[in-house]
């Protein structure tokens, strides 16, 4: 099992608008992953998907859900935290964004053998 965790403070101007993005696309991402979570405390969410497998990570990771996400993270967020399968990237702004970014590089770039 992979684990994408993701945890969001948005700017707190911003908080309801954070809020909207994150529910308009809450069931695109639960379609995505084995288990979806998503919770608020103190002003900050969080976001937890389980997916069986990495094929199943390659999918969220291109989707329109997270490629919406990241631009709320990047817009609307004083600070962000991704953790996958247990390796963390603390940074203010979207590293959700460069993450998929890198990533979907990574998948157009052809394999060298």
């Amino acid at each position: 099992m992979i684990k994408l965790e993701i945890t969001v403070q948005p700017k707190t101007e911003k908080y309801l608008e954070f809020s909207q993005s994150l529910e308009f696309i809450r069931g695109s991402l639960q379609q995505l992953c084995m288990s979806l979570s998503v919770t608020e405390e103190n002003g900050t969410f969080s976001i937890i998907a389980t997916m069986a497998s990495a094929e199943q990570l390659s999918e969220i990771l291109r989707s329109t859900a997270l490629g919406i996400l990241s631009g709320a993270i990047r817009i609307l967020a004083e600070k962000s935290e991704v953790t996958i399968h247990g390796v963390g990237h603390k940074r203010k702004g979207s590293d959700l964004r460069e993450i998929r970014l890198n990533y979907l590089k990574k998948e157009k770039s052809p394999v060298k053998q």
